[in-house]
């Protein structure tokens, strides 16, 4: 019991994550990339200069992967809703994202790769 609960301290959560995801948002002329370790049906949220990256992966029945997303922009002290959505991505694959903005919202390009690890 005690070993078991050493690695538990050792080893952070993250490092029992599912998949890593390579992500890259295109925005307004800035690009920002991360790599993400992440788990089926959790929320994370990812800041990316001045904007907020809101996203879940989630399995549904048939076994595909669907990234759930919402990208805001911190304005003054409140946020604004740039986009949203869902769009099924599959492992090893390049997917990109052609996010329409809301009224008044720039378009955005999110370019992901979920690889399992």
């Amino acid at each position: 019991m005690k070993i078991l609960g050493l690695l538990f301290i050792l080893f952070s959560s993250s490092a029992w994550a599912c998949w890593s995801l390579d992500l890259k948002l295109a925005i307004d002329g800035d690009v920002f990339k991360i790599q993400h370790k992440t788990d089926h049906d959790k929320d994370y949220t990812q800041a990316l200069g001045p904007y907020i990256l809101n996203f879940k992966l989630k399995k549904d029945q048939n076994k595909s992967i669907n990234f759930i997303y919402r990208l805001d922009e911190k304005k003054n002290q409140k946020l604004v809703l740039i986009t949203q959505g869902e769009e099924e991505i599959s492992l090893g694959v390049n997917k990109e994202i052609y996010a329409k903005g809301e009224e008044n919202q720039p378009h955005s390009i999110i370019t992901l790769k979920l690889n399992s690890i």
